[in-house]
């Protein structure tokens, strides 16, 4: 599968190979389990009520125990009374996150990144650097690809000057390849590559890397349990 590469006045250039071991293909259902997981993790619990040891007043008996002719009271903040605390209410303690393993985090990524790819959703530009942050520069460069749409674009690591470049242009969504976005890469109509944000995709995938990483997870919680 390769990806063409144009210059940024829209000239193609010399069309690169996307790496075998990013290839990746699972069911739909997998994938949006872990746009679930992202959504239920940026969930807050904004209804909460108070219970009655948390409402205002209170303090003093309504009435005396006997001798009334009426029911007996302890608290004006007993739940049936109007103003009281609230029987199982909803409060903002509540956790909506779910649980997802790294391995198919990784997966779901890939595979929506393959799947642009597969639909020839994405192209690389080969030549776009910048001396100083130019949002025009930028914009124009875009106009210049045969693209159309939401753009997800992969920028190089610690390439802030692009970054200043692009971050202003609406339809351009920023991501890294140590921190892509799922949600912004299957919402996009394209996906845009440089030839330092592919390399640096491979290198973040790379299977000896990922392997590395479980092993070192596994060690820390070996060391955690003694």
């Amino acid at each position: 599968m390769k990806i063409e590469f144009y210059k940024k006045n829209g000239e193609k250039d010399v069309a690169q190979e996307y790496p075998k071991i990013l290839e990746s293909e699972i069911s739909d259902s997998r994938i949006l389990e872990y746009v679930r997981y992202i959504r239920a993790t940026l969930r807050t619990s904004n209804a909460s009520t108070k219970d009655r040891s948390e409402v205002s007043g209170g303090g003093k008996k309504p009435w005396k125990q006997k001798g009334t002719g009426r029911a007996r009271h302890g608290s004006k903040r007993s739940p049936i009374w109007a103003g009281g605390g609230v029987t199982f209410g909803p409060t903002n303690e509540k956790n909506y996150s779910l649980k997802i393993n790294k391995k198919e985090k990784r997966k779901a990524l890939l595979a929506a990144i393959f799947s642009k790819i597969s639909e020839k959703s994405a192209l690389g530009i080969s030549d776009l650097k910048f001396k100083e942050p130019s949002t025009k520069i930028a914009a124009k460069a875009l106009e210049n690809l045969p693209l159309k749409g939401k753009v997800t674009l992969f920028v190089p690591k610690d390439d802030e000057i692009m970054v200043r470049s692009f971050q202003n242009i609406p339809i351009v969504t920023l991501v890294t390849a140590s921190k892509v976005d799922l949600i912004a890469v299957l919402s996009s109509d394209n996906l845009i590559f440089t030839k330092e944000s592919l390399s640096e995709l491979r290198t973040q995938f790379d299977p000896k890397k990922v392997s590395a990483e479980v092993k070192a997870e596994k060690v820390k919680e070996e060391t955690k349990n003694e």
